[in-house]
């Protein structure tokens, strides 16, 4: 309703009620009655024709004039109450005199006798002990190269025959023997004075400088094995039968050893902050996290994925690397996000440079509930 209309209603209410009620309520007060005597006028002529009938032995009567009201008296005037006499000022009380500080008398410091000086006792051998390493996040240290004392020159062809024949090199190498020289470092190395670090050594002193009572020293040196001289191999007749072996064993060391050729480093320049971020902005547009729950919210999940020159991502590569802080059934739920996300968002390809495919084509994306990033 219209605050107008309401105020308006409500003026003309009062008017009404006033012209209703307000004589009623203010009427007038009656006024006291005013005495009226009836008078008569006559003239100066008519008057002295009145007084000329009236007999002259006729003696005017003296009324005798009212008496005059006595004024009432005054009230008496009230007996003015005697003033109390003025009582004398009391006397101020003298000040009482500041008592006078007594002067600080200087405080005598006590003399403290001189500590003896500790008697520095003289070193004892202190054996070093290794502090507890703890794991930390900075890059493991290269290990140092340990040297034998007494230098052993590693076989460059190390073979795990102990029971079989040496086999006999022949003076015309054939080109079998050649590929067996370069896939024999995949093999395991005959133990021999110097030890060899590869990685699952080096990944065990790892281990061992992690451990929290473990000491860091390496474990004794196991037993020297001589190697087999060459010399009495060179001097060893060629036969058949050592012949057949040899080729044997090398075709078998070929297979066992061929391996698919591992990538190679992705070439050209490396993506720019703007490039990720862009990608992160494409993929995070189509993260619905809503449908999750509490808990698949706090799990982070590393997914990675294969994409195509045009930036489409092949949604059958899409795979779950990692995952942690959550249960299986939260892991399924973030990774399916996850998942759902790359495919609608890389349906129309993702904005990547084209001339960085070499860096773009195997992405690894970590969605977490801070945010996504690319690793």
């Amino acid at each position: 309703m219209n605050k107008g209309v309401i105020i308006s209603g409500i003026g003309h209410l009062g008017l009404i009620l006033w012209v209703i009620l307000g004589d009623w309520l203010f009427a007038p007060k009656d006024l006291p009655a005013v005495e009226v005597a009836e008078v008569s006028l006559m003239s100066g002529a008519e008057f002295e024709a009145m007084m000329a009938s009236v007999p002259a032995d006729a003696v005017p009567v003296e009324v005798p004039p009212a008496p005059e009201p006595q004024p009432e008296a005054p009230p008496p005037r009230p007996e003015p109450e005697p003033e109390p006499e003025p009582q004398p000022e009391p006397e101020p009380e003298p000040q009482p005199q500041p008592e006078t500080e007594p002067e600080p008398q200087p405080v005598v410091e006590p003399q403290v006798e001189p500590e003896a000086e500790p008697v520095i006792a003289p070193p004892s051998e202190i054996v070093p002990i290794d502090p507890v390493p703890t794991a930390s996040p900075r890059p493991r240290p290269r290990p140092a190269d340990r040297v034998s004392p007494d230098p052993v020159v590693a076989p460059e062809e190390p073979v795990e025959t102990a029971p079989e024949p040496t086999p006999a090199v022949s003076p015309e190498p054939a080109p079998e023997a050649e590929v067996v020289e370069e896939e024999r470092p995949e093999t395991a190395p005959e133990e021999s004075g110097d030890i060899l670090r590869t990685e699952a050594t080096e990944e065990v002193e790892e281990a061992q400088a992690l451990a929290p009572v473990a000491s860091a020293r390496p474990k004794p040196r196991p037993a020297r094995r001589e190697t087999p001289a060459e010399t009495p191999a060179e001097t060893q007749p060629e036969t058949p039968a050592d012949t057949g072996t040899n080729d044997a064993v090398a075709a078998a060391l070929a297979e066992a050893t061929a391996e698919p050729a591992r990538p190679s480093a992705p070439s050209g320049p490396p993506m720019t902050g703007g490039e990720k971020d862009a990608l992160r902005v494409a993929v995070q547009r189509c993260w619905n996290v809503g449908s999750l729950s509490t808990e698949a919210l706090r799990t982070t999940v590393v997914v990675g994925v294969s994409v195509a020159q045009n930036g489409v991502p092949d949604a059958g590569s899409i795979r779950l690397i990692e995952s942690s802080g959550g249960t299986d059934g939260a892991e399924r739920q973030a990774y399916e996000a996850a998942r759902r996300a790359v495919i609608m968002c890389g349906s129309r390809g993702f904005p990547l440079p084209p001339e960085k495919y070499e860096q773009w084509k195997e992405l690894e994306l970590v969605f977490n509930p801070e945010g996504m990033r690319m690793r």
